[in-house]
């Protein structure tokens, strides 16, 4: 039997360390792109040493997955919240939900998953690295796909509480609504949120695609 070395989980400090690293690195990211952006400026902005970097990362490319993973995770945790919090109300519509109540309760979602403009930037950066760079792709891609399909059970536990299946699959689905909302998102970046075509347009366009791949789960 061969004997794995055992690694210890990290201590309070090293996550303390490591989130600092991260929260920098989004700082100097949003302001000199993630290619232009140095180790050095990045260890500079969370007060410590190269030393500290390489001790939680091996690269500048590994910490750009670790800054997206912990945002889809953050933006995971808070559509999960949000669910949780509106089951309630959805359930005592019994399946009764219209497009104009949809909208209404999309629009709560599309807050928790929309970021701001500088973010919004980000994302199309690690897009363009990951795309140009095969060493970097396939965690991306994987992260990409753990996103998608933690994201499709979750609009399918709303849906469920709306009164309604998918009679389309639910992780396509996610996938045609995650490409509406970052074309949205890069209209209302260039042109501002009330722009007709940008995010303020998402709450319908979703419910209309919503109420087109499902179905009641009782016949009226």
């Amino acid at each position: 039997m061969t004997n794995e070395p055992h690694q210890d989980p990290p201590t309070a400090r090293r996550r303390e360390t490591r989130g600092r690293l991260l929260d920098a690195a989004i700082e100097v990211f949003a302001e000199a792109g993630v290619q232009g952006a140095s180790v050095e400026q990045i260890c500079a902005r969370a007060g410590f040493s190269r030393g500290a970097f390489y001790s939680n990362f091996s690269t500048k490319e590994q910490l750009f997955l670790a800054v997206l993973e912990r945002e889809f995770d953050r933006r995971i945790e808070e559509v999960e919240s949000t669910i949780a919090e509106l089951t309630p109300a959805l359930q005592r519509l019994q399946g009764e939900i219209d497009a104009e109540q949809a909208a209404e309760y999309i629009t709560r979602f599309i807050a928790v998953e929309q970021g701001d403009a500088h973010w919004i930037i980000l994302e199309n950066e690690f897009a363009l690295l990951a795309m140009r760079d095969p060493d970097i792709a396939p965690g991306y891609l994987a992260l990409l796909d753990r996103a998608t399909a933690s994201l499709a059970e979750l609009v399918e536990t709303a849906i469920a509480a709306a009164g309604r299946r998918f009679i389309f699959p639910a992780d396509r689905t996610t996938e045609i609504i995650n490409g509406m909302c970052e074309r949205a998102a890069r209209v209302s970046a260039l042109e501002g949120e009330q722009h007709p075509r940008g995010i303020v347009a998402l709450p319908h366009q979703i419910g209309e695609l919503l109420f087109a791949v499902t179905e009641p789960l009782s016949p009226r």
